[in-house]
């Protein structure tokens, strides 16, 4: 293949251009594979992305901001081939043979440093699949029986040691298997929780955005200005 070498004089120094008979440009490289394909580093004040979310025919990458560099304003390529995983996940867990007190920690071994996990949805249901499960208040069989089980459940993600772990507990109830309208078992100790898990990879992580305290002095939030979280 014949290559066109052209030499431009920018500035005093020295800039070369190829032109290859396929009509790509280089700049820096003699076997442009792109109609621009530069080789080193580009400064400009706009950037404008044709389908930038799609994969290119060369290699299947993604453009992404990355959250590990100080300025924020790089980009960084992200290959679905090679990488550990996709830059958006929707995962599907399910747990059996979980006793009718919970799950008090569940370790998803989902690294917690590379990945932000949140629980988009969640079930509760029997060991044979029935979604007859209701909660209950806990105390003595005729003791405080009026009293209704906790209506939110504690269920999260949460992280330690590195990792995604999993919870969901109840304040002052059980899990009960309601299949018997009659006579409800409390005795139930078999339950199937099934939780849908979004897992986000941090490549396309802006930045952290810092907490926010809001001190409402005692008012229901109308009447307060509340400053606009940063990054928004």
């Amino acid at each position: 293949m014949k290559t066109k070498f052209f030499t431009i004089i920018l500035f005093h120094s020295f800039l070369t251009v190829f032109i290859a008979q396929s009509g790509n440009v280089g700049i820096n490289t003699s076997n442009p594979v792109e109609k621009l394909d530069v080789n080193g580093r580009t400064y400009t004040n706009s950037l404008y992305l044709r389908n930038p979310g799609e994969p290119t025919t060369t290699g299947g990458h993604f453009l992404a901001t990355s959250d590990n560099n100080v300025s924020g304003t790089s980009l960084q390529l992200y290959d679905p081939t090679v990488g550990n995983s996709a830059l958006f996940n929707y995962m599907k867990l399910v747990l059996t043979g979980v006793p009718k007190s919970g799950i008090t920690d569940y370790d998803t071994k989902i690294d917690a440093n590379n990945f932000l996990a949140v629980i988009h949805n969640y079930s509760f249901g029997l060991a044979n699949g029935d979604s007859d499960v209701t909660l209950d208040y806990i105390g003595a069989q005729g003791v405080n029986d009026s009293k209704q089980g906790s209506p939110d459940p504690d269920i999260r993600m949460y992280k330690s040691n590195g990792t995604w772990h999993l919870k969901a507990i109840f304040t002052n109830s059980t899990l009960i298997d309601y299949t018997n309208n009659t006579s409800p078992s409390t005795t139930y100790n078999n339950f199937t929780l099934i939780f849908y898990i979004m897992v986000h990879k941090k490549l396309i992580a802006k930045q952290n955005i810092p907490n926010i305290n809001i001190n409402l002095g005692g008012a229901n939030g109308s009447s307060q200005s509340i400053p606009k979280p940063s990054g928004f």
